[in-house]
């Protein structure tokens, strides 16, 4: 059983002055526990990420969890609930993440829940000793924003010449632009390259591009 000292700074925000490494197979232990399946796991970038069932889809449900380091030896968790191709229209994914962070003040054996293969790693478990800098301007980490590789690819493929695509990933200024040039042919062509893009790029390229990033209606993402 692993002693971990964990304080409640508010309804999904935790902080900690235990060990990096701990702390992440602390939460990840706790994760799996609670049910969730593992997605993401990235020690330098301070994420881990599961996901649980919800409705028809077997990983509709997303927890983030954002470790953030305050330089002074304190680490600051935040927990983020989200769907993927679902609007949180009744809170559910905010109160998975607000109980998942009370389970967080729970000690727990991590050596019953060792981190699975299967999860999206991009670090080996010794690469990272400090979780990054919390931002300046102290806003949290972007969650998971449910965007979906496979969805993209059919919208910039059967409507891309009307921008559908941009539409969804949430480039709605761009959207408009090219609905407004659909009749000059540009826009299709435009979407056929993209469309070869997000196909080629891998599934973590994807995320770091359209999930784990703040999109603006006239940020191009590339």
């Amino acid at each position: 059983m692993n002693t971990i000292s964990l304080q409640k700074v508010s309804d999904n925000t935790l902080c900690s002055t235990s060990p990096y490494e701990q702390l992440f197979e602390h939460v990840a232990a706790h994760l799996q526990a609670q049910g969730g399946t593992l997605k993401t796991i990235e020690r330098t970038q301070g994420r881990i990420e599961a996901a649980w069932k919800y409705g028809f889809n077997p990983f509709g449900m997303r927890i983030t969890v954002n470790f953030a380091s305050q330089g002074d030896e304190t680490i600051q968790l935040t927990l983020n609930g989200s769907f993927v191709d679902a609007i949180d229209t009744f809170g559910a994914a905010k109160k998975k993440a607000r109980a998942i962070t009370d389970e967080l003040l729970k000690p727990i054996d991590i050596a019953a829940w060792p981190i699975k293969e299967g999860a999206a790693s991009s670090q080996q478990p010794s690469a990272a000793t400090t979780p990054p800098q919390v931002p300046l301007n102290g806003a949290n980490a972007v969650a998971h924003r449910g965007k979906r590789k496979g969805l993209t690819a059919v919208f910039a493929f059967l409507g891309g010449g009307i921008g559908l695509h941009k539409f969804y990933t949430g480039n709605w200024g761009w959207g408009l632009i090219y609905l407004a040039l659909c009749t000059t042919g540009l826009p299709l062509i435009l979407s056929v390259i993209e469309f070869i893009r997000v196909l080629c790029l891998t599934q973590e390229e994807f995320d770091r591009r359209y999930n784990y990033r703040p999109i603006s209606a006239f940020s191009w993402v590339w």
